[in-house]
């Protein structure tokens, strides 16, 4: 919705499309009780011969400017790509963690370091699991 009472280009012609908007504010505001059919049919009037954004400017001076709408919040754990919605976007998050939890403690308690890299791999196969072929299937059947 425009905001009349401060246009962004004041010298720009308007159009029947924006002429029929601004009559439906005025509307709006008639049926909220902010101005009167008298004012209404003049301030119409004056809309109707409106040539730029400007011309428009006096008709909304004394109302109420427009609310701009809250934008929705969506639940991104419906729109999750990954394999379990947010459940599995948690894991791959954490696989990293565990990864060097898993490094250090067969570090310590095994054999050594030597073989304690392997599970590293393990971030990458959970993607794979996770986020991997499929995944826009899955999707759309959510």
């Amino acid at each position: 919705m425009a905001d009349y009472a401060n246009p962004l280009r004041p010298h720009e012609r308007l159009g029947d499309r924006d002429r029929q908007e601004a009559i439906t504010r005025l509307a709006s505001a008639r049926d909220e009780g902010r101005i009167t059919a008298q004012e209404f049919e003049q301030r119409s009037e004056a809309a109707r011969s409106a040539v730029t954004w400007s011309d428009l400017v006096p008709l909304f001076d004394d109302l109420p400017r427009p609310q701009a709408a809250a934008a929705p919040t969506e639940d991104w754990s419906r729109h999750s790509r990954a394999l379990g919605g947010a459940w599995g976007a948690t894991v791959m998050a954490f696989m990293p963690f565990i990864a060097l939890g898993l490094f250090f403690i067969s570090g310590f308690v095994w054999d050594g370091w030597a073989w304690g890299w392997l599970f590293f791999l393990l971030i990458p196969i959970a993607g794979i699991i996770i986020y991997g072929p499929g995944s826009e299937d899955r999707r759309r059947r959510w």
